[in-house]
């Protein structure tokens, strides 16, 4: 789940780029709103309980939140990784 997680963020943060180099001015904030979801993703994973809360249902929302605002690739990673830590109850 964690390492999930992370590579679902690190991946959310290379969508976000892409979209703010090649997005129209409505998919720079969904960019902008991705790029930031992905990093509070990444903080949970690399300092667990100190932030935000690094659980399954945390993992879950981020994931929808991220890919509503238009990193596919990394929300369906983070969406799974919440899925697992639902699941396996970690």
């Amino acid at each position: 789940m964690y390492w999930l997680a992370l590579i679902g963020g690190i991946i959310g943060i290379i969508e976000a780029v892409i979209g703010l180099i090649i997005g129209s001015w409505l998919g720079i904030i969904g960019s902008i709103l991705a790029l930031t979801i992905a990093l509070i993703i990444i903080f949970a994973t690399l300092k667990p309980d100190a932030p935000i809360p690094f659980s399954g249902l945390v993992l879950l929302i981020l994931g929808i939140l991220l890919l509503i605002f238009g990193s596919w690739i990394g929300g369906i990673l983070v969406i799974i990784a919440g899925i697992i830590g639902l699941v396996t109850k970690e």
